[in-house]
């Protein structure tokens, strides 16, 4: 059997960001796109973080909300509900909220490496490297593709 490898089926449609970018157009490339993953690079192009929609939604949230077992208690966001000021979207950019311990994975590795790698660290989406740049991302879907799909199964 044929080691199947990450670059034969990983996703070659990556969405980038500079690290400069401010939340409002962060926000905007999300809705545009239609992905909850973007890649973060400096200038030479090299990864640099990765920001999910998550982590764009987490400056709105106080940091005491990790202390709290439950929320239910609370019936009034007040201040939390009020919008942003459009200034404070502007000042708040991609390299304050991308996540920068990045897990990577090789192209020519096994799609069981990623696999684990996904499942070690919790992550949906796995950048895929090639000499330090980016060439792709890999996604438990991609995997279920590979294993389970049309290819797999005419064997």
């Amino acid at each position: 059997m044929k080691v199947k490898k990450v670059k034969e089926f990983m996703s070659r449609n990556i969405v980038k960001i500079g690290r400069s970018t401010p939340l409002r157009q962060i926000a905007r490339v999300f809705m545009e796109e239609k992905t909850d993953f973007l890649l973060v690079v400096d200038k030479e192009e090299r990864l640099v973080g990765v920001i999910t929609q998550k982590d764009i939604l987490t400056p709105f949230i106080p940091e005491y909300f990790d202390f709290l077992d439950d929320i239910d208690f609370i019936s009034d966001f007040g201040s939390l509900e009020d919008s942003l000021p459009e200034a404070l979207e502007n000042l708040i950019l991609a390299e304050d909220i991308m996540v920068k311990e990045i897990i990577t994975v090789g192209e020519d590795a096994s799609l069981f490496k990623a696999l684990a790698l996904i499942y070690k660290h919790k992550v949906r989406h796995l950048p895929v490297v090639k000499e330090g740049k980016i060439v792709g991302i890999v996604t438990p879907a991609d995997i279920i593709r590979a294993l389970f799909g049309e290819e797999s199964s005419s064997k």
